[in-house]
């Protein structure tokens, strides 16, 4: 990719995916006249796919509903079996300590329905109702009867189906640790092309149980101290980010909203450089004394990137900087070309920084 173009992915927050979601969600409730909890039932069950749903509702909505739970289930009132809860007993066929899906009249207190729901499979497309031999499904609407601890479960595990189910969506989530960022590629072979510039996995160049043999051995100290600096490098990048996230919280329209996303873009690629680099240096212990010239190159080529990205984190804060006092859109426009651009050569740059360490056996 030239350095010229636009930037093949962008950095999503989890809201964002879900302002994604939800429309997708109100567009089939709206075209189709179901409700906001059937069209949501309706995607998980049929894996997020649109053209899916509307076809199976333009054939026949009646049946797509009863095949996915949405149909009620005929209960018999008489029979005091239709309160199945382990923790209270009540043949009241009015307590508000229970609760049912709007399809059924099987009731559970919140502590089963917790428990319910805890012991869910990540995978399920659809939720159904706690009593084993009833196919009604549970959607949004029922959750909402629930604790905010029930929602926030209901509400990941919605997104989460939405992220790792949705074909025709092309994101992919951050995989280092208690990230929630996500990352959308704007075509389906910058999937692979480019996925090494923005979700660098730790694991992807070195194990965590060698880097604790490493960290318990006698090694040099330049070594370790080269380590401890860009560890300091890549902690001082995430707090780079996290300050620039509170800043934006309390001051909302200090910048536009594709302006906020190009600055987090940034500053987030520089994390993921900044690891890169940290777990690098780990290699130089794998090498022997024997390989004094695969040493050698790979801190040659570990100074080229610390200088590029310096450079970049320069060029980032400046552009920033004018960003927010910026008075016209000229200066803007300049803005987002520059930031852009400079991104979109770092981000090169470390794909073929870690390509030439594998090529040359460096890693």
């Amino acid at each position: 990719m030239e350095g010229d173009q636009q930037r093949p992915y962008s950095v999503l927050t989890r809201n964002e995916v879900k302002e994604k979601m939800n429309k997708q969600i109100d567009d089939i409730s709206g075209v189709f006249y179901v409700s906001k909890n059937d069209a949501t039932v309706l995607f998980m069950y049929l894996r997020w796919d649109t053209l899916r749903v509307s076809e199976r509702l333009g054939e026949d909505k009646d049946k797509l509903l009863s095949e996915s739970g949405l149909s009620s289930v005929v209960t018999d009132l008489s029979d005091s079996s239709w309160v199945i809860c382990n923790n209270k007993t009540s043949d009241d066929h009015v307590n508000d300590g229970l609760i049912s899906t709007p399809c059924c009249s099987h009731k559970f207190c919140t502590t089963c329905w917790r428990e319910y729901l805890d012991s869910l499979e990540k995978n399920q497309t659809v939720i159904s109702c706690p009593d084993q031999n009833c196919r009604a499904s549970v959607g949004p609407d029922t959750i909402e009867k629930l604790t905010g601890k029930d929602k926030d479960f209901y509400e990941s595990y919605i997104l989460r189906s939405y992220i790792e189910e949705n074909k025709g969506l092309m994101i992919k989530q951050c995989p280092s640790p208690d990230c929630n960022y996500v990352i959308e590629f704007h075509q389906a072979n910058d999937v692979e092309e480019y996925g090494l510039n923005v979700a660098l996995p730790r694991t992807g160049l070195v194990t965590c149980n060698n880097v604790s043999d490493w960290l318990s051995t006698e090694v040099e100290v330049s070594v370790v101290d080269r380590w401890e600096e860009r560890k300091a490098a890549m902690d001082g990048a995430q707090d780079d980010l996290q300050d620039f996230e509170d800043y934006i919280i309390k001051n909302p329209d200090s910048l536009k909203e594709q302006d906020v996303r190009i600055v987090r873009e940034g500053l987030m690629l520089l994390i993921q450089c900044r690891q890169v680099l940290k777990w690098s240096c780990v290699y130089e212990y794998f090498h022997t004394e024997h390989e004094t010239s695969k040493k050698e190159y790979l801190q040659f080529l570990q100074d080229i990137a610390t200088t590029t990205l310096q450079s970049y984190l320069k060029t980032l804060l400046e552009e920033t900087e004018t960003a927010f006092y910026a008075a016209d859109a000229l200066v803007l426009c300049k803005f987002r070309h520059n930031l852009t651009t400079a991104t979109s050569n770092v981000g090169n740059f470390v794909y073929h920084f870690i390509k030439t360490l594998q090529d040359v056996g460096l890693i």
